[in-house]
């Protein structure tokens, strides 16, 4: 058994192709196929299910799966223990932060992390929550930035902050003029969402107790991933859509009477950092860590008598 031949398992599994795997690892096909049967023979176990056009790990499988990531997290990382042992920050961070976040909060820690640590490069890729946990997994990311809880094994959570929700109004809708709206007061009809499945949407149903049979009655409905899109859609046609605290920071003074409080005491989203639970950039994370939480207002780092929403989101 080698580490290439893990190598090899992992990337099957993810592109669940032997020849996109192949392409990926810039190797051929043949040879591919080769080295998964030698390491199939040689532990005596099937680990691809080769029956259908789309190739899935068996049960046996996912078990070798999990330890080669496992066992190749742990290699690869020793590639920066010299990061560790260095006085200065200096490195690369890849992080994955969800949609309904990142364009908010990057703006927040970025000018300051590259005064602090400009030897710290970062790659920031915006991912949903189900890509941004396999990713932690399988090594492609050092770690991630999502609304929990998260159903997940082999992944470590931190938790970071608390954002309230909010409506954001339009100037032509009745609801306007209250300074506070209640959520039994909001016509279904007028309410924007983001794609169903989408852990923040999965909260707001929550919050407004709404079904699929409910929202499938609204005479018109434009779903999208991004609630700047949906921000802009209610101010030039009109309508409510639910917006994240963090996106209230960047609203124009003059459109600020368009965000709403919710009246009542409401359920909160948890923010926080996923990793991996072998970790070797730790002194890279921790100073991205310190940046990060100093720019957040300290009224979010508590949840205070609030309860959080259930994302409702489960990964293998």
């Amino acid at each position: 058994m080698t580490f290439n031949q893990l190598r090899y398992v992992v990337a099957i599994s993810k592109y669940g192709s032997f020849s996109k795997a192949s392409e990926a690892l810039k190797i051929t096909q043949p040879a591919l196929t080769l080295q998964i049967k030698k390491l199939e023979d040689e532990i005596g176990l099937v680990l691809f299910d080769r029956s259908q056009k789309q190739i899935s790990l068996t049960r046996e499988g996912e078990v070798m799966m999990a330890k080669a990531t496992q066992i190749l997290s742990l290699v690869d990382n020793l590639s920066d223990v010299a990061i560790e042992l260095e006085d200065e920050i200096n490195g690369k961070l890849n992080i994955g932060i969800i949609p309904t976040i990142a364009p908010y909060i990057t703006p927040l820690f970025i000018d300051e992390l590259n005064k602090n640590y400009p030897k710290l490069k970062l790659n920031i890729i915006e991912l949903i929550t189900e890509d941004v946990v396999s990713r932690i997994k399988t090594g492609e990311l050092d770690l991630g930035v999502i609304s929990t809880p998260v159903q997940a094994k082999g992944v470590v959570f931190t938790k970071l902050f608390y954002e309230k929700f909010y409506l954001f109004v339009s100037d032509q809708n009745e609801l306007y003029s209250n300074d506070t709206v209640k959520i039994k007061e909001i016509d279904l009809n007028d309410l924007w969402y983001l794609n169903e499945g989408n852990c923040f949407q999965n909260q707001v149903n929550a919050l407004c107790k709404l079904s699929e049979k409910l929202i499938e009655k609204q005479n018109f409905r434009y779903q999208s991933n991004s609630i700047e899109s949906l921000r802009y859609i209610v101010e030039n046609r009109g309508g409510i859509t639910f917006i994240p605290e963090l996106a209230t920071l960047t609203i124009s003074s003059e459109k600020e009477g368009m965000v709403k409080d919710i009246e009542g005491i409401l359920p909160v989203r948890e923010i926080s950092m996923i990793t991996s639970k072998f970790v070797a950039k730790q002194k890279l994370i921790d100073a991205f860590l310190e940046i990060l939480l100093t720019n957040i207002p300290e009224r979010m780092k508590s949840m205070q008598a609030n309860m959080i929403l259930d994302t409702k989101i489960i990964t293998n």
